[in-house]
């Protein structure tokens, strides 16, 4: 069995708007402000791990509103209607800057740890939206990984476990709010290294919870779980 090693993304980490492309944005606070343009509270979560873990981290701050880090070239989605009204030249011009530089430096690390022989776990940090078109959410924790990868199933289930044994408060589920197969940096990753070698995990955690002392909470019970459930299995 592979030695596994950890790695740490957040592909919407901030809501920054590059200056050079801010004249199509100029209505877009709102959005901005909003679970549209960023994952709130997402890049402190995946700094807190990294930093515990001692864990290579990359970091996305310019919004999903300007280009979406987590969504495949060829998706519809790639670029927001805001996006859409620059040009062809400079829509690639921010896929130059900054999607791929962002997407290459994670798929590197992956590359050069699976070359060095390890299993690679990569956990893509997120939050989102309790309440999303009039629907309430009422999961506290998304673990969303592929069902058809028997490891990443494996790790979630030992994973959710160990949070619901210390978070008897919290609600925990699998692929919920969204589908872990659905488009995604790890899914693209999945597609393209084995599953004895790479466990693409992304980590939900409801943005109710950004800037309180509960946060706090789970940041530390997120760490100390991840680290028993990581042991070579």
């Amino acid at each position: 069995m592979r030695e596994r090693k950890i790695i740490i993304s957040c592909e919407h980490g901030g809501n920054h708007v590059p200056v050079n492309y801010q004249y199509v944005f100029s209505q877009a606070e709102a959005s901005l402000n909003s679970h549209l343009g960023w994952d709130p509270g997402s890049i402190e979560i995946a700094k807190y791990l990294a930093r515990h873990l001692e864990v290579p981290a990359f970091y996305q701050k310019v919004s999903r509103l300007v280009v979406e880090m987590n969504r495949s070239i060829d998706n519809p989605q790639l670029f927001s209607a805001y996006s859409m009204r620059l040009t062809e030249d400079t829509r690639q011009e921010l896929l130059d800057k900054y999607y791929y530089p962002y997407r290459n430096s994670v798929e590197s690390k992956v590359v050069q740890l699976i070359d060095r022989g390890f299993e690679v776990l990569h956990l893509s940090i997120h939050t989102f939206t309790p309440e999303l078109n009039g629907i309430v959410r009422a999961v506290d924790i998304g673990l969303l990984y592929d069902p058809e990868r028997l490891r990443e199933y494996e790790f979630c289930r030992l994973w959710k476990s160990r949070l619901d044994e210390q978070m008897t408060d919290k609600l925990v589920l699998y692929n919920c709010p969204y589908n872990g197969a659905d488009d995604g940096l790890t899914t693209y990753l999945r597609n393209k290294y084995s599953p004895d070698a790479y466990l693409g995990i992304e980590l939900e955690i409801s943005q109710r919870f950004v800037n309180t002392l509960e946060m706090n909470k789970m940041k530390q019970v997120l760490y100390q779980t991840l680290m028993y459930t990581n042991l070579p299995a």
